[in-house]
């Protein structure tokens, strides 16, 4: 089948489905992912051209007529097939359509009908969605009947031209081009009237008030602010709070059809939901054609760079130095190409450079890659290195390597520090964090040398890789070289867990009467926080977050979460189950004679990179989290003993008091510190929980106290690695606003932590590739994290009897404001708690409507 319906770019076709029916659709793009866009009662394949042709760069967009709809027949009852319309139907053949096209799951994007239709599917076949966007729709109609009677007494005295130019115009926003007015009148007059009719009634008969609890993939819900037919309220403000991980969205000025209307925010808002839907490895279900390139390019180095860029890398983040020759020649070689898409990012440092990387992979699921400058570069960029190797962040780090020969050859020696700079091993240097090192010897393995290691940092558990490149074979001439396309080396994953250990883990949790969810980092694993919450909520289970919230793991509002100190619960708890936690608490401060059973659901429960780590693996269950989350949640259906659901029940609400007490005390003495002369670092983690929206990334290095930002959506906060390495957050969260540039992107950061992140490097390059993000940070003049750890290790100690904290306060007041102004940023300085609300207000309007990186400098008081 893959050979009959190709993804190119721009063609229209027919297929014949299992289900009898034979779709027309539109397709374009060629990608690993599939987008199916279902149209309206009155809309067609052509509602959605607009969307196509924005998103189809990325993905393989697919807009089928369906049956009965636009060049889309009924099927034959003749040849087998249901000569039905309805929603169940259009749904079976949307189910059929996604593995005829050759690919095992697609994101669908409905609007009106279409969104009910993606509702069916995933009511029929959830296994296929892998995510949803509903606009302007329902899950349930209550004056559904009088709707359907409304439009049968309109085709009464109307033909469906007529009604359509008399109903059309009022559907959209007032001032809508007259053309796309005249489209929309012209798709939805030329239906099928009788088929038209029975699909008005079967859409407003569904009713899925039971399945939107049930949905476990990233949704979005659009509405438009003048849409008259379909309200957001109370139909979209209905499936939001019923759906935990939804985002609600309402388009300024959006009529009904707001894909038409307002397209331009549609196609921001879907591009952003996309994103969060992505899945790391293809959904293809068919081996692509191999056929080979041959790469315009006459040294070793140009060969690379193109290489890289036909591997789907798409930046090259750097701090060069002499090493650098070659590859800044085959750069400009490739200047003018439209075929080479691997842009530059230079770093004034390295810190900067290799922590972007890792912010893009977090936004964008794609590796990136990183060169330094040989072993001296290599050193710089350790910190970077270290932090992926510990949040399991794939990163291609490239460095050069002192030429090998003193004279008599293409990139032989030619300054003196390339003798200081020569090393015996310079791959030993963090070899230890690095899943695989190479040295590049010659021209003719290239090919193989990129594509096993960009394989190998993305395969589970995925890490960063590293490529040393002297400079001789870089130099090198070559002629008539090619490459695989696709690469004939691929990352491979490591799926579902062993079926004994998920029946030995679902035995012990019904038979646990105080069970507890710790994690820490779920949310790397796409589709991990939507399974924790279905499981969480099936078996109320109360989940705690602990450590370093590396990666947003579960809603903060959510009734079972009860925040991120593990140790009063562990105390108490029968039963803990880890996921993806190294550190379910800590054992120093626990009060616990001996740990309850711990079963450990991770990709690698022993955590075997770690060299010491003394918690019990009494059950271990290994596995893509999600997956396995899942599979347990499966398990647990066959434990559904009266006793066990009252043990449940119980567990639930004594879980949702505890979590409203906890949030609501927090929140509420953050508030009372408006008062107070100078501004609390919780009450300004208060402030910034007001101003953000789900629309906002945070990437957070200390002193944000995630109690008081409210956060729902995957992909919405991120933290340094569990090793700490600070100066990670500037560089993170400029590498990840250029992955998604329609997002809000937040860094959070104490003032020590700021100096950390070679902040005029950071500030340089937010300027000089116009990357708009803003920067708060948190200023105490100390170093408040060691000054109260000092405090907790040794209470009786002379510092604490003399308050004297060496190593601990700044002497000078830095004004961090001044930095971000001399490289073409913004800074603001706030000082007094009333002026807080409105800077950061006017900060984030800077930043999204100016285009600027903006720095608020909040002097604190200090609390260590």
């Amino acid at each position: 089948m893959r050979n009959a319906v190709q993804c190119r770019q721009g063609t229209s076709r027919t297929v014949s489905l299992s289900t009898g029916a034979s779709l027309f659709f539109d397709q374009a793009g060629d990608s690993d992912e599939l987008v199916v866009f279902l149209h309206a009662v009155g809309g067609d394949h052509s509602s959605w051209a607009d969307q196509i042709r924005h998103l189809s760069g990325r993905y393989t967009c697919v807009s089928p007529d369906l049956r009965g709809h636009g060049r889309s027949k009924r099927p034959s009852e003749k040849n087998g097939g249901r000569n039905e319309i309805s929603i169940a139907a259009f749904a079976q053949d949307i189910v059929a359509l996604i593995p005829a096209l050759g690919y095992a799951k697609a994101h669908l994007v409905g609007l009106s009908m279409g969104a009910v239709v993606a509702l069916e599917v995933f009511k029929q076949s959830p296994g296929v969605v892998q995510s949803l966007a509903l606009a302007n729709t329902w899950c349930y109609m209550e004056n559904g009947e009088d709707r359907i009677t409304f439009m049968e007494e309109q085709l009464k005295k109307r033909s469906l031209p007529e009604s359509a130019a008399e109903l059309i115009p009022g559907l959209l926003a007032p001032g809508t081009a007259k053309s796309i007015v005249e489209d929309a009148v012209k798709v939805e007059g030329s239906k099928d009237s009788e088929a038209y009719l029975q699909s008005w009634r079967s859409m407003f008969r569904v009713d899925y008030r039971s399945v939107i609890g049930a949905i476990n993939v990233p949704t979005v819900l659009i509405g438009g602010t003048v849409d008259g037919i379909t309200p957001s309220a109370p139909l979209l403000t209905y499936m939001h709070e019923k759906i935990p991980m939804s985002w609600l969205v309402s388009l300024e000025g959006a009529g009904h059809f707001s894909n038409l209307d307002h397209s331009e925010e549609f196609n921001r808002i879907l591009k952003v939901h996309l994103g969060r839907g992505r899945l790391n490895s293809s959904q293809r279900t068919t081996a692509p054609e191999i056929v080979t390139e041959t790469v315009p390019a006459d040294t070793t180095a140009e060969a690379l760079m193109y290489t890289l860029s036909r591997r789907g890398v798409e930046y090259f983040f750097s701090n060069s130095g002499t090493d650098f020759t070659p590859i800044i020649d085959a750069l400009a070689r490739y200047e003018d190409d439209p075929s080479f898409n691997l842009k530059v990012v230079a770093a004034p440092h390295e810190n900067t450079a290799i922590a972007m990387a890792h912010g893009y992979f977090l936004l964008s699921g794609r590796p990136q890659v990183n060169m330094a400058h040989v072993n001296v570069g290599t050193a710089n960029s350790g910190l970077g290195i270290i932090n992926a190797a510990r949040s399991r962040v794939p990163i291609l780090v490239m460095s050069g390597k002192t030429p090998w020969l003193e004279s008599g050859a293409a990139g032989c020696r030619t300054n003196f520090v390339q003798w200081g700079q020569d090393t015996f091993d310079q791959g030993a240097y963090f070899r230890e964090y690095t899943k695989w090192d190479y040295e590049l010897k010659t021209p003719r393995n290239l090919e193989t040398v990129i594509d096993r290691a960009l394989a190998v940092a993305q395969s589970d558990p995925a890490g960063p890789v590293y490529l040393t490149l002297p400079k001789e074979p870089l130099c090198e001439k070559i002629a008539d070289f090619s490459i695989s396309v696709p690469a004939r080396q691929q990352p491979n994953s490591i799926v579902g867990a062993d079926a004994v250990a998920l029946e030995r883990a679902a035995n012990a949790i019904a038979k646990a009467k105080n069970p507890l969810i710790v994690t820490s980092e779920l949310g790397r694993f796409r589709g991990g926080p939507e399974a924790l919450v279905q499981l969480a909520e099936q078996l109320s289970i109360p989940v705690i977050e602990h450590g370093k919230r590396n990666f947003f793991n579960f809603p903060t509002e959510h009734p079972l979460h009860l925040g991120f100190n593990p140790t009063p619960y562990v105390e108490e708890a029968d039963l803990i189950i880890a996921v993806e936690c190294h550190v379910p608490w800590i054992p120093a401060f626990s009060k616990m004679k001996a740990p309850p059973s711990l079963i450990q659901i991770a990709l690698d429960p022993l955590f075997h990179r770690l060299p010491m780590r003394g918690f019990p693996v009494d059950i271990s269950v290994a596995g893509h989290p999600a997956v396995t989350l899942d599979q347990l949640r499966m398990w647990m259906n066959q434990h559904s003993q009266e006793e066990w659901r009252q043990k449940r029940d119980k567990r639930g609400k004594e879980a949702s008091q505890q979590h409203d007490r906890i949030f609501r005390e927090t929140r509420e003495s953050a508030a009372k510190d408006a008062n107070r002369p100078a501004i609390t670092k919780r009450f300004l983690s208060y402030s910034i929980g007001k101003a953000v929206d789900d629309e906002t990334v945070i990437f957070n290095e200390y002193d944000l106290d995630p109690f008081l930002v409210p956060r729902r959506l995957t992909d919405s906060w991120f933290e340094n690695s569990i090793a700490s390495g600070l100066g990670w957050s500037l560089g993170a969260a400029l590498g990840g606003k250029l992955a998604s540039p329609e997002q809000t992107v937040v860094v959070t950061v104490g003032d020590g932590s700021y100096l950390f992140n070679t902040p005029l490097s950071a500030h340089y390059v937010a300027a000089a590739y116009d990357i708009p993000i803003l920067i708060i940070v948190f200023n105490d003049s100390a170093w408040s994290t060691i000054k109260m750890s000092t405090k907790g290790s040794h209470k009786d100690g002379w510092a604490a009897k003399k308050n004297s904290f060496a190593l601990c306060d700044f002497d000078i007041n830095v004004k961090f404001e001044m930095l971000a102004q001399s490289c073409g940023g913004k800074g603001l300085l706030v000082e007094r708690p009333a002026e807080l609300e409105y800077t950061l207000n006017r900060a984030l309007a800077i930043v999204r409507d100016e285009g600027k990186h903006v720095l608020v400098n909040v002097i604190c008081e200090r609390d260590g």
